[in-house]
């Protein structure tokens, strides 16, 4: 059974589902740019240190910066260099250059996964940031996962079912057009170095960004060439998240009469997984000034390859697009080419990312950076940090389940639709499903200059159990 649900803003406090609250609340990013959301708008940072391309961070639940890494270096909240915190094994052009997890059996403790590229071959090592003293120390670094040794561009995370242990995922480039998926299980127990292994679609170019969509049933594979825009497509996979199994579905690209053209800047997907945007660089086929991008919006909905490519919207045709990644506020950000006429000074926004194609509302000057000296870039983060809402509770019907929102800033108000018939207008509602089934809980939310945002997740509810009557006597 499946229904629709609307659910509205959340403030329910509990431990589990509330961990990832705001802990992608500030950015750091090449150039010296950084931006802070924790008042739920965008503020610009100035004293971001210098690195040379792509990045990712982690704050503590009050949003407070704990570390920020490019894969190489780690910082620590005062923007030092941690303890121990140079000489890592990733590499920095890598639009994915490291993954942060929690350690499930130390709540003081992070591991900080990095991976290799095409001419960097390290593979998948892992660091581990001890944050006791609360400017951190490096313990251990660089530890080599022998089955990730031919693990190359892409990383990411994503929570099991049990919401505690995580996945790490990667692809791996072995010898003889082998390709694969390689799932490691992190547990309390450490990092498990066998991995699941799925098979991958093999490539000539393997760079680009891997993300999974927030009801952790897609991932979606962006494949170019190393340190270009050049030779873009991407795959559309099924991902359990219960066993780490990734099934490809099919290859995405666009343009085929040209193998070259319609090169990949940037990915993300909507918070109701509903929705993909790619960012594409037509510069291959048309020369400076000519050239231009492609923000394309796809329905993830869609089981079929042509369907999929026949659901493609424009979001908005501009001469600069790079780097898509969704942020704390609900919007997703673009950075600039260097072919920028702005000289790359502003990011782009797309504010309502639930709308379809020019509808989602794409602000090409949208943030102020100031004067930038070449292109910019946006960090990476895993998708469990910008939930829009969490829950916990159940799993069963007839049990509360309790919401939280995660909307910034404080919305005045919030109407949810379970799905079941019921509508709730508190921040924070608990609800009880009668029967078992998946309900899409949506969230209506306005906020107080008057923007609203429309959101929604999947809320899988089991058969409340039969209780046992005994014998008739």
């Amino acid at each position: 059974m499946k229904k629709l649900v609307t659910i509205g803003i959340i403030v329910v406090f509990f431990v589990i589902s509330g961990q990832s609250q705001n802990q992608a609340n500030i950015w750091y990013f090449n150039h010296e740019n950084g931006i802070n959301f924790n008042s739920g708008h965008p503020v610009y940072l100035d004293n971001c240190p210098t690195w040379r391309t792509y990045s990712t961070s982690i704050c503590d639940t009050n949003g407070n910066l704990l570390f920020v890494t490019d894969g190489e270096t780690i910082w620590n909240k005062n923007l030092q260099i941690m303890a121990n915190g140079d000489g890592l094994n990733g590499d920095d052009v890598n639009t994915q250059p490291a993954v942060i997890c929690p350690n499930p059996a130390n709540s003081n403790q992070y591991y900080v996964f990095t991976v290799g590229s095409g001419h960097k071959l390290t593979g998948l090592q892992y660091s581990i940031v001890d944050m006791s003293d609360e400017v951190g120390v490096v313990t251990q670094k660089n530890i080599q996962i022998s089955e990730g040794n031919n693990a190359r561009f892409k990383i990411t995370a994503v929570k099991k079912k049990n919401n505690t242990d995580y996945w790490i995922i990667t692809r791996l480039v072995k010898p003889l057009g082998i390709e694969e998926w390689a799932s490691f299980s992190l547990t309390a127990e450490g990092v498990n170095p066998i991995p699941v292994i799925s098979w991958a679609r093999y490539t000539d170019y393997n760079a680009g960004p891997v993300k999974i969509s927030h009801d952790k049933k897609k991932l979606i594979s962006v494949q170019r060439l190393e340190n270009t825009n050049m030779f873009g497509s991407f795959d559309v996979c099924d991902l359990n998240v219960e066993t780490g199994e990734i099934t490809h579905k099919f290859l995405i690209k666009e343009y085929s009469g040209c193998l070259a053209c319609f090169g990949i800047t940037g990915m993300e997907l909507s918070p109701d997984s509903k929705l993909l945007y790619i960012a594409f660089d037509e510069y291959s086929i048309l020369p400076p000034p000519q050239n231009y991008s492609f923000i394309y919006q796809y329905n993830l909905q869609e089981e079929d390859s042509l369907a999929f490519l026949n659901s493609r919207r424009e979001v908005d045709i501009i001469n600069n697009a790079r780097d898509l990644q969704l942020a704390p506020d609900g919007k997703i950000y673009c950075s600039t080419s260097s072919l920028d006429a702005n000289n790359n000074r502003y990011l782009g926004i797309i504010n309502d990312v639930w709308k379809q194609g020019f509808l989602a509302d794409f602000e090409i000057n949208g943030f102020d950076l100031g004067i930038q000296s070449d292109y910019t870039t946006l960090p990476s983060f895993p998708s469990e940090l910008l939930y829009r809402f969490v829950w916990q509770g159940g799993p069963c019907a007839k049990t509360p389940i309790a919401f939280r929102h995660r909307f910034i800033p404080e919305p005045d108000s919030i109407v949810w639709d379970f799905a079941d018939g019921s509508t709730s207008i508190d921040f924070n509602p608990t609800h009880v499903f009668q029967s078992g089934g998946n309900y899409e809980v949506h969230a209506h939310v306005v906020y107080p200059d008057g923007r609203i945002e429309e959101t929604s997740r999947e809320v899988e509810v089991l058969a409340a159990p039969e209780p046992l009557l005994g014998n008739d006597t």
